[in-house]
């Protein structure tokens, strides 16, 4: 189906957060559910007399087809919910959610916070509600669009002390792994650098070797980057050939 290819993509991005994530499982499910109720059986031509008994066969494979279609469409329900059943490590980022600061000044979400405290339980509740109670109330908070950019505003502005659990909670939040999509990455680079005929290399080449595979938009974006590695290996030590390029002036 499109829709699962869609939810595959939609899951390998890399610049995925705990809300994208779940509102993605939320119109996965509900695509599927509208699949599962437009699937109606085929319709069967009108026959003569002497085709009745191919008309029944006919009825019972297009009966059989629609009950397995939606029996598939139970079945991808039900394996995505129980891929995804334990998300109360990700109630976190609901805390940091701009948009729904207005409604946690009238009503802050406790439930959401227990829930997570019960998962992190080094994190003091107490002052950490009171912590979320002030960014909920105050208005340069509010301009904070995620959780990077939050963290990234206490750092700068020396807030380190003052919200201390929500410091705690936010850099929880920035580094939980949505997919893991980075540890098949990095065991599929694995198998194209580590080769039989490379298969006495030490550990910092091999994590040096992984990191540029795996980071390779980034190294193209860098410029003159093959020179600087030539030119970097060219001065690290005396050796027999001179690979410095030098430019002579013209008689």
């Amino acid at each position: 189906m499109p829709h699962v290819e869609i939810l595959y993509k939609q899951l390998q991005k890399r610049t995925n957060d705990p809300l994208s994530v779940k509102s993605a499982l939320a119109n996965f499910e509900t695509e599927i559910s509208k699949v599962r109720e437009n699937i109606t059986p085929l319709e069967i031509g009108s026959i003569n007399e002497e085709g009745r008994g191919k008309r029944k066969r006919s009825e019972d494979v297009y009966l059989s087809t629609t009950v397995a279609a939606k029996e598939v469409c139970d079945l991808i329900m039900s394996h995505c919910k129980e891929r995804f059943e334990f998300s109360d490590h990700l109630l976190a980022s609901t805390l940091f959610d701009h948009q729904l600061f207005p409604s946690f000044q009238k009503l802050f979400p406790d439930k959401n916070l227990s829930a997570v405290v019960t998962h992190y339980p080094f994190l003091n509740q107490t002052k950490l509600k009171t912590e979320l109670q002030i960014i909920y109330f105050r208005d340069d908070f509010k301009e904070m669009r995620g959780v990077t950019d939050l963290l990234q505003f206490l750092i700068e502005n020396n807030l380190e002390e003052p919200f201390g659990e929500v410091l705690k909670l936010l850099k929880l939040t920035a580094t939980i792994p949505m997919t893991t999509a980075e540890a098949e990455r990095s065991f599929s680079t694995l198998k194209r650098i580590k080769t039989f005929l490379r298969s006495t290399m030490n550990e910092d080449r091999l994590s040096a070797l992984a990191m540029l595979s795996i980071e390779k938009e980034m190294v193209h974006n860098l410029p003159d980057f093959n020179e600087r590695v030539i030119d970097g290996f060219a001065h690290k030590k005396e050796r027999r050939m001179d690979f410095l390029y030098k430019k002579t002036s013209s008689l």
